[in-house]
């Protein structure tokens, strides 16, 4: 019974957060991070990680570039389980590149690895669930909440390292948009 609960409570603390705490908090530098801003990116209510993102336009000291560089397995840790858990889709440009939703982490990294996709760090951003207008079609679009993540490509100059996004990134969300017609919210109204 003693190795029973044991377990059981392991399971427990297991299942009581989707990002468990030691993968949820990044890093912390020894000195100050003058280019890199740390950022928190919610999963829920209850749920959320750190990450560090390099401020725009800004080149980063040898050691914030060590310190992305360093933090990347983590944060594909947290990728990978948003991905099992709601699916991601690959994107180019902003443009789709394939049809289907991808479950499996290494799905995705074999993708990049075909793509030519070679990347030093992880950025995430979210986006909240919005309901906004299209005023060209008279329509209003839901778009449901969503994590964008960027491939971040550092790349050596002079004064350190510059930043760059790969053109490829990643898009994981809580569903599709929707687009309703405000000729059909008239007639429904009725």
């Amino acid at each position: 019974m003693g190795i029973l609960s044991v377990v059981e409570r392991k399971l427990h603390v297991m299942i009581d957060s989707f990002i468990p705490t030691e993968l949820a908090v990044a890093p912390n530098p020894l000195g100050l991070a003058p280019h890199l801003k740390l950022t928190t990116i919610p999963i829920d209510a209850q749920t959320c990680f750190e990450l560090w993102m390099p401020a725009t336009r800004s080149t980063l000291l040898p050691e914030e570039a060590m310190l992305l560089r360093g933090d990347r397995s983590r944060l594909e840790e947290i990728c990978a389980r948003l991905t099992w858990f709601l699916g991601a889709r690959l994107l180019r440009c902003e443009t789709e590149t394939c049809d289907s939703l991808i479950y499996n982490w290494r799905e995705v990294q074999r993708l990049l690895h075909q793509s030519g996709v070679d990347f030093h760090g992880l950025g995430v951003s979210y986006n909240p669930q919005a309901i906004y207008p299209d005023e060209t079609m008279r329509a209003w679009t839901f778009r449901p909440a969503s994590w964008q993540i960027s491939l971040l490509i550092l790349k050596s100059i002079e004064t350190g390292y510059a930043v760059e996004l790969s053109p490829v990134s990643l898009s994981i969300s809580l569903g599709e948009s929707v687009t309703r017609y405000e000729q059909s919210m008239a007639l429904t109204a009725e």
